[in-house]
């Protein structure tokens, strides 16, 4: 399939972009000297990989390893949790979103911090309490379920906060940035992650729970170097749109 999709790209002939009048003239030249200028993103890009090394990174790595070896948990109850971290997130998208669009986007951020914190702590349980097993493989359900409300928050706030720390014609600069920190997270998680869950089961545990709350701590670093518009977008009491090249008000 790889091979076939490398014949398909040398095969598609794209065509000129057509020149837009008007345009900015710095658009699309921004340095990266100029993003690694701006703190607020820098530090965004540290949250980010602390974020996707501590979370995303585990999901299919360290967690599930930990979740097998120290919690006896089975292939079919590990089915289970992945189902449940997706369901909660089809659910919570619709009530987080409500909660999250009025509340300062560091606060959100530095929250689900907490909530992935109590998440290590339930699956610390899972692994190293003294319960049955009915109750380790429920509270590793649970903890798949926590994840998953976090994610549903992060959703609608982590990727337009990137956007809008981005100057004008710089924004695919930032976002290429931010996603390339997003998957050097997503690689070197489970390389860290998938042997320490599987053999080393507290001490995985107290570092990913420090990482989560590591995260509200960013979460509020963060927050002092946003504006009030990048941290509370809402208070721009206007927005303006380009309509057939004149800017319209988003009112009319």
């Amino acid at each position: 399939m790889f091979l076939l999709l490398v014949v398909v790209m040398a095969t598609v002939r794209v065509p000129h972009a057509p020149r837009i009048e008007g345009a900015p003239v710095a658009s699309g030249r921004g340095s990266w000297k100029q993003l690694l200028g701006n703190r607020a993103m820098v530090q965004l890009c540290v949250l980010g990989f602390v974020l996707f090394f501590a979370c995303y990174g585990q999901f299919e790595s360290g967690l599930s390893a930990y979740g097998v070896e120290a919690a006896g948990i089975s292939t079919s109850a590990l089915g289970t949790a992945l189902a449940a971290n997706t369901l909660v997130i089809v659910i919570a998208q619709f009530a987080v979103l409500r909660f999250v669009e009025r509340r300062r986007r560091s606060r959100v951020i530095a929250v689900v911090g907490l909530i992935w914190a109590v998440a290590w702590a339930v699956a610390g349980y899972a692994g190293l309490g003294h319960g049955s097993q009915e109750m380790a493989t429920a509270a590793f359900v649970s903890t798949y379920a926590l994840f998953g409300l976090g994610e549903a928050m992060l959703s609608p706030t982590v990727a337009p906060l990137v956007a809008d720390l981005a100057p004008e014609g710089m924004a695919g600069q930032y976002n290429s940035a931010f996603a390339l920190v997003k998957q050097l997270a997503l690689a070197v998680g489970p390389a860290v992650g998938g042997p320490l869950g599987a053999s080393l089961h507290a001490p995985y545990i107290v570092a990913f729970l420090v990482f989560s709350l590591g995260i509200s701590v960013l979460a509020v670093r963060l927050g002092r170097q946003l504006t009030d518009v990048q941290d509370q977008p809402w208070v721009a009491k206007s927005r303006v749109v380009a309509r057939g090249g004149a800017p319209v008000s988003a009112d009319v």
